[in-house]
């Protein structure tokens, strides 16, 4: 059978594995052709060496079940996770784990005999009972499969524990909640963990999500099976990987993540779904007939913001964005269950791996202008995460104040006459609060802050102040300042970090201009 080098993740159910086989082989059949085609693909990062190859890509995640699934292998017997399978990339073998280091020491009693123990580095024991295999392929990507536990705990009671000592501290840690997933990839990986992304859960799996840290990618999944378990497939590129690796194995996912629970307008007509069309949005919705005539006013309001969003910041040259996706729910609960666990909270959101922008319409509402001005403000604050995904290449690491304070500007957006214009914003008396924020000193740090930290503590203040400065330096300041916005993404695009971005545009003095320019800004 042809191998289509992809990377593919599948829960096996037993029951159900005879008839899917017979399935795959008949869409093996029908995509034969095609799939071998694909074969001279080394790996799922080597596609954006070459731009043509990337429309392929796209169709290897659909027919991925023809050419990977009867060959799936499974793990060896040391693998905890019996129900898991697992597809890589051909030319991936298992590399050994990194030895656990124990260290022998001597201890004598009071009645003078001696007793001998083994003591460990806490580190190594909280990685080696997690990790449950580790792969590399011959491009110098690895792989790494990992059953995550909860945060170390601690204190230990020296440097070195033995294992009972260690044994004990993790009973007091508890389960591994959804929430803490973030945390636990930051920690694990040693790098800053982006907002986890929600998946649809498909077959046996629960709980999906996707997050990027550093330079690597993580999807974590639940099993129904194992409902309190979470376990994480780690993917980390070779040194000097293709310059967008990311964008191809976001797509890869997201296809995988939606396989059979896909909607659209045409397939769900019947059911009371429409999907309207006003280039460059698609809007697919189940709200009543009544809002109708005030959807197809959304949608020109709509290509007003993104002519608002152009002018902050243009679309790359030579790049062609795509149609942009809004999907807007009339029943709340059916809105939480397409965004899956973690999103509960929300009335909205974007996904980068579903590339829709998902709103919850309350129907039932009784104050119908309210619900309809919500899912507006809703739809221009996601709209920009939406837009600056679409843009932004995807090496680039574009720092949450720089979007959320977008994002916060925009929301405040009113159509008049076919053009956008910003309105008063509900943050302004929370930025006007938050003077220790507005110092140089406590701008740098909001400019340096991770996403954690942003969206930790006192969340509403940062949201203000992230809001206050977009839009004071978008609207308000002097022409000397105006650009610092587009200069600082000018450099993130080139592949600088956020604390290199934040170095080269707002120094000292930089800092002190704006913060003067703020207060009066805000008074």
């Amino acid at each position: 059978m042809p191998h289509v080098h992809i990377l593919w993740l599948q829960l096996c159910l037993s029951r159900a594995r005879r008839a899917l086989l017979n399935l795959l082989h008949l869409l093996n059949l029908l995509c034969g052709p095609l799939v071998a085609r694909l074969r001279a693909l080394r790996s799922p990062f080597s596609v954006l060496r070459s731009p043509g190859r990337v429309a392929p890509l796209l169709f290897t995640v659909l027919c991925s079940l023809t050419a990977a699934y009867a060959a799936v292998p499974q793990f060896s017997e040391n693998v905890a996770c019996e129900p898991i399978r697992i597809r890589l990339p051909k030319g991936v073998e298992a590399t050994p784990t990194p030895p656990l280091e124990s260290y022998r020491f001597m201890s004598q009693k009071p009645d003078g005999s001696v007793t001998e123990f083994d003591a460990f580095d806490p580190e190594q024991l909280w990685r080696r009972d997690q990790r449950l295999g580790t792969w590399a392929d011959k491009d110098g990507n690895r792989y790494e499969l990992v059953a995550p536990k909860s945060r170390r705990g601690g204190p230990y009671p020296r440097t070195l524990v033995t294992r009972e000592e260690y044994d004990k501290v993790q009973e007091r840690t508890g389960t591994l909640k959804p929430s803490a997933l973030g945390m636990w990839i930051g920690e694990w990986t040693g790098a800053t963990c982006g907002k986890p992304q929600a998946l649809r859960p498909v077959g046996g799996i629960r709980l999906a999500q996707f997050a990027e840290a550093g330079n690597a990618a993580v999807l974590v999944f639940f099993l129904k099976d194992t409902p309190q378990q979470p376990y994480a497939l780690i993917i980390t590129p070779s040194e000097d990987p293709p310059a967008r690796w990311r964008t191809p194995l976001q797509r890869a996912l997201a296809g995988f993540a939606s396989a059979g629970r896909g909607l659209s307008g045409t397939a769900q007509a019947a059911g009371g779904w429409i999907t309207l069309d006003k280039p460059p949005y698609r809007l697919h919705t189940d709200l009543p007939k009544r809002d109708r005539k005030w959807l197809d006013t959304l949608l020109a309001d709509m290509t007003a913001i993104r002519a608002a969003y152009t002018q902050a910041l243009p679309e790359p040259k030579g790049t062609k964005v795509p149609t942009s996706v809004i999907r807007v729910f009339a029943n709340p609960d059916e809105y939480r269950a397409h965004s899956g666990e973690g999103m509960e909270w929300s009335s909205g959101h974007f996904s980068s791996l579903e590339r829709e922008l998902v709103v919850m319409g309350d129907s039932g509402e009784d104050d119908r202008e309210r619900r309809r001005e919500d899912i507006r403000s809703i739809t221009f604050h996601e709209g920009w995460h939406q837009y600056l995904f679409l843009i932004t290449p995807g090496n680039a690491a574009v720092p949450i104040w720089f979007n959320e304070g977008h994002a916060t500007f925009f929301e405040t957006f009113t159509v008049k006459g076919g053009r956008a214009v910003p309105g008063p914003s509900r943050r302004r008396a929370q930025a006007r609060q938050a003077v220790a924020l507005r110092s140089p000193a406590g701008l740098r740090k909001l400019l340096d802050m991770s996403q954690e930290e942003f969206y930790s503590g006192s969340i509403g203040d940062h949201y203000a102040v992230a809001w206050a400065l977009v839009s004071y330096l978008r609207t308000d300041a002097p022409d000397s300042l105006k650009s610092l916005l587009n200069d600082y993404y000018a450099l993130l695009c080139k592949r600088k970090t956020q604390l290199e971005a934040n170095d080269a545009i707002f120094t000292s003095e930089t800092l002190r201009a704006i913060a003067d320019g703020l207060d009066a800004y805000l008074r």
